[in-house]
C-alpha cells in the first residue's frame, strides 16, 4: 500500500471510532411548544404566555446559568414584534447535579421545563391572528457528553382583540 492510501485509511478508522455526540445536535433530544395552542390577549392588555420544553430521558439541558463558564445558557430570545412589548423571561429554578465528566454540580434543568414572560399589545396593534417568533438556545448533554448546542424555532400563536 502506499503512504497515502495508509494514511487516508488511517484517517477512517480515526473517524470511525470517534464519538459522535458532539456530532449531532441538542435539538434531537428536546421538544418545544407554546404553552397553549394559541393566546388571547387584548389591545392594551397582557398576556402570560410559557413556551414547555420536554427533555428526553437520561438527558438534561444548561440552566439559563450554567455553573461552569464554558457551556452553552439556555436562552429563549423573542423576536421585536411591532405593536407587541415582552417582559424578561422567567426561568424555573435548576437542579444541580453531578456528573462524571464535571468536577463541580453542573445547573440544569431536567424533564419539562417551563419558561414564562408577559406579552403586552399596543393600541396600535391590529385585531386577528398574530404569531410571537422566538429562538431557543439549548445545549443538551447525557451522563456521558454533551452535544452540539443548537437554536430552535419558536412560534407563539396570539389571538388580539
Amino acid at each position: 500500500m502506499t503512504k497515502r492510501v495508509k494514511l487516508f485509511s488511517l484517517l477512517l478508522i480515526l473517524a470511525a471510532a470517534t464519538p459522535v455526540g458532539f456530532a449531532q445536535g441538542s435539538a434531537r433530544v428536546i421538544k418545544v411548544k407554546p404553552g397553549e395552542s394559541s393566546y388571547k390577549i387584548k389591545r392594551n392588555g397582557t398576556a402570560q404566555v410559557s413556551v414547555v420544553i420536554e427533555i428526553e430521558n437520561g438527558y438534561h439541558i444548561n440552566s439559563n446559568r450554567p455553573s461552569d463558564k464554558n457551556l452553552i445558557a439556555t436562552a429563549l430570545k423573542i423576536e421585536r414584534t411591532a405593536g407587541l412589548s415582552a417582559s424578561p423571561v422567567i426561568y424555573p429554578k435548576a437542579k444541580l447535579a453531578k456528573f462524571d465528566f464535571s468536577p463541580k454540580p453542573l445547573s440544569v434543568f431536567e424533564g419539562k421545563t417551563v419558561l414564562k414572560l408577559t406579552l403586552r399589545a399596543l393600541a396600535s396593534l391590529t385585531p386577528g391572528s398574530h404569531e410571537l417568533k422566538a429562538k431557543l438556545t439549548v445545549q443538551a448533554c447525557n451522563k456521558e457528553q454533551c452535544l452540539r448546542p443548537q437554536t430552535v424555532d419558536v412560534n407563539i400563536p396570539l389571538q388580539v382583540e
